[in-house]
C-alpha cells in the first residue's frame, strides 16, 4: 500500500508540473530568405511549449519537417524521429522592448537541443518571443550562423 501511495503521490507531482507547461500551436509561418518573406507550410502542427517553471525563454518544439529544415538536415542521428522535437535551453537574454500595441518582444540566444537515446546534435539559435497579456501571439528564430534565414511563427493557445 505504501508503494501505490507515493506511486499516487508521484504521479500527481507529474501531473502538476506538466499542466503548468503552455502549449502553443502555428497558426501561419513564414520564412525570410535575404530579406524576402514567404509563407510557408509543413506537414503537421508545429508546437512551442513554454514551462513557467523553467528559465525565461526556455521552450520546447515540435515538428520534424520544421526543425530538419532549420538545421538544414546537418545532424546525422541514427534514429531520424529525433528531429521530431528539439529544446532551446540555456537562454541568454539579448534585448526586450514593447511596442505601440504592448506587444513585449524579447530576444534570446541559446542552444537548440537535439536528444535521444544515442543521438545527440546543438545549435545556437537566436530565438524572439512576442507576448502580450502572458499570451505568446508569436515566434521568429534563426540560426546564430546563418542570420539570412529566418522564421517567423504566428501562434494560438492549445484548447
Amino acid at each position: 500500500m505504501k508503494n501505490y501511495y507515493a506511486l499516487f503521490l508521484l504521479l500527481f507531482f507529474v501531473s502538476v508540473g506538466y499542466a503548468q507547461s503552455k502549449n502553443v500551436v502555428v497558426d501561419k509561418a513564414w520564412v525570410s530568405e535575404s530579406e524576402e518573406w514567404s509563407d510557408f507550410q509543413y506537414s503537421g502542427k508545429i508546437v512551442f511549449s513554454i514551462n513557467p517553471n523553467e528559465a525565461p525563454g526556455t521552450l520546447r518544439i515540435g515538428n520534424y519537417d520544421f526543425l530538419y529544415d532549420f538545421v538544414e538536415g546537418k545532424a546525422k542521428f541514427t534514429v531520424k524521429s529525433t528531429y521530431s522535437s528539439a529544446e532551446f535551453s540555456n537562454p541568454r537574454k539579448l534585448s526586450a522592448s514593447t511596442d505601440k500595441q504592448g506587444v513585449l518582444n524579447t530576444t534570446y540566444e541559446g542552444t537548440l537541443v537535439f536528444q535521444s537515446d544515442r543521438d545527440y546534435y546543438s545549435v545556437i539559435a537566436v530565438v524572439t518571443i512576442l507576448e502580450k497579456n502572458d499570451n505568446v501571439l508569436g515566434v521568429k528564430m534563426h540560426l546564430k550562423e546563418n542570420d539570412r534565414k529566418e522564421y517567423a511563427f504566428s501562434t494560438k493557445p492549445t484548447s
